[in-house]
């Protein structure tokens, strides 16, 4: 039988050696974890621990799969999003601290004074609308996408974080929201261009296209629909949050100035560079 230590060595080794990951050391000892239940202080403290054979070959066939650029997060089959642990699969993106963002302006925009009915469209995993009914009390939370399959992992977390009280729905953007009001829409809806696209890593296309790609040659044809018809969602002083990349910003913003929204705000991630957008729909 192998070590502990020996097994972390192998595996920091194979994938340093595969060029595909700036912290071998640390996706190793992510998935050595996984695979024998220690916590990662005890790879240190118990590294002349024995592993049974067929436990190394699973944390073992896990190295080869992230060699292969799969995603540390979909081989842990979770990811931590402002604090917290939310189950996610390949049928979503995996959440990334720039997104932590979309949650930093909307607890920013949500109204202290009463109860805030928000919906998250394009929700994916449900990590921004789920984070938003924990951080805020009194949230009336809808989720919402188009892919049944990501609707499944936001069920899982709808229940292991919230008990179960966020309503999902499934459809193309508003769609199956006709004749509903919220104070507040946030959404990360797929924004990238093809070009860009093109330009990523072998590891960020292992992540969903559909919640990706943004159509259009700019990349906007969601998030065109989206301000197109968010008013007619909007409860009066309701507020709509958008995720685009950095090179969108000022497009996006014109947009949501032509629609005739109000209050327009910017919002920049750690990088810093302009993450979300937004605005206020008064009638």
């Amino acid at each position: 039988m192998i070590t502990v230590q020996e097994a972390l060595s192998r595996g920091t080794n194979a994938i340093s050696q595969c060029k595909i990951s700036a912290t071998p050391l640390l996706d190793a000892s992510l998935l050595l974890c996984k695979s024998t239940g220690l916590r990662r202080e005890e790879l240190y403290t118990r590294s002349q621990k024995s592993i049974p054979t067929e436990v190394y070959e699973t944390y073992y066939s896990l190295i080869e799969r992230r060699c292969e650029s799969e995603p540390v997060a979909y081989l842990l089959g979770e990811r931590e999003f402002f604090r917290r642990s939310f189950k996610i699969s390949p049928a979503v993106l995996v959440p990334r601290s720039d997104t932590e963002t979309l949650v930093g302006a909307a607890l920013e925009r949500l109204p202290l004074s009463r109860p805030a009915k928000i919906l998250d469209l394009c929700c994916g995993s449900g990590c921004i609308g789920i984070t938003l009914a924990l951080e805020r009390e009194g949230v009336d939370l809808t989720l919402s996408d188009v892919s049944s399959e990501a609707l499944e992992v936001a069920r899982e977390n709808n229940r292991a974080l919230l008990g179960g009280r966020a309503r999902l729905l499934e459809g193309n953007l508003f769609a199956p929201l006709e004749g509903e009001k919220f104070s507040l829409i946030v959404t990360n809806p797929p924004y990238l261009t093809d070009s860009w696209y093109n330009e990523c890593s072998a590891e960020v296309k292992r992540e969903p296209s559909l919640a990706l790609l943004g159509g259009e040659e700019d990349g906007l044809s969601l998030i065109r629909e989206i301000i197109r018809e968010a008013p007619r969602f909007l409860e009066d002083g309701g507020s709509l949050l958008i995720e685009c990349d950095w090179r969108q910003h000022q497009v996006v913003l014109d947009l949501l100035e032509e629609r005739g929204f109000k209050e327009l705000g910017s919002y920049s991630d750690l990088a810093p560079l302009w993450r979300v957008v937004g605005g206020t729909y008064r009638v």
